[in-house]
């Protein structure tokens, strides 16, 4: 009887509220440089070809993103290491025009070495000391805190990696700059439908005036 009277509608349902996700939510940055997230991705297999195919080469992309003005580098590497970031780092402290403050990133090796040591410095912290740079980790197994390089990655896969191949290292960096250009030049619906260069060029532009 229950099931029919169920079928009738003459048994109400208790609505159930939808957990908020608001702890998830963070303060947006109003200063460039403030804090920059840096990730690494591995680029999918079936995108190699050629002699990257035949020799079983794995390449990985660097991201760091600016969370105030969304404005972003990448890099790729054909090794996934300490070492490759701390080049990394260099390469972005060029590319960026404006000073950081502090880098945020993940517990893996290739930033610290926080689980295998406490006494002893990845390349990549003692570069960030050496710098001056603050170096926030997120809580392991919590990469909604990197949420913005998080889902740069999945506009990579579903505007780049989806569509190319690459046959080495070089080909892979040769068309990751493109893409880049594209990314920063990208209007944003977070940023009020500009692109990341347009909000550091109005930031910059700002900071010069006062």
């Amino acid at each position: 009887m229950i099931y029919a009277a169920k079928r009738m509608g003459l048994v109400k349902y208790k609505k159930t509220k939808k957990k908020s996700r608001n702890h998830r939510r963070y303060p947006e940055l109003l200063i460039p440089g403030e804090k920059v997230q840096i990730d690494v991705k591995e680029v999918p297999y079936n995108c190699l070809r050629g002699k990257a195919l035949r020799d079983g080469k794995h390449f990985y992309q660097w991201t760091a993103i600016d969370e105030c003005t969304r404005m972003r580098f990448v890099y790729g590497f054909e090794e996934h290491t300490p070492e490759n970031s701390t080049k990394f780092l260099k390469m972005l402290l060029k590319e960026f025009p404006f000073k950081i403050k502090t880098v945020q990133t993940d517990n893996g090796r290739e930033f610290t070495y926080k689980y295998q040591s406490s006494e002893v410095k990845s390349p990549f912290e003692i570069e960030l000391n050496k710098l001056g740079i603050n170096h926030k980790l997120i809580p392991p197994r919590t990469p909604w805190h990197n949420g913005k390089v998080e889902r740069s990655h999945r506009n990579d896969q579903r505007y780049f990696y989806d569509w190319e191949t690459f046959k080495n290292i070089e080909e892979l960096n040769t068309k990751l700059k493109g893409h880049l250009e594209w990314s920063n030049n990208k209007t944003m619906r977070t940023l009020e439908y500009k692109s990341p260069m347009q909000l550091l060029s109005e930031k910059l532009e700002l900071k010069s005036i006062h």
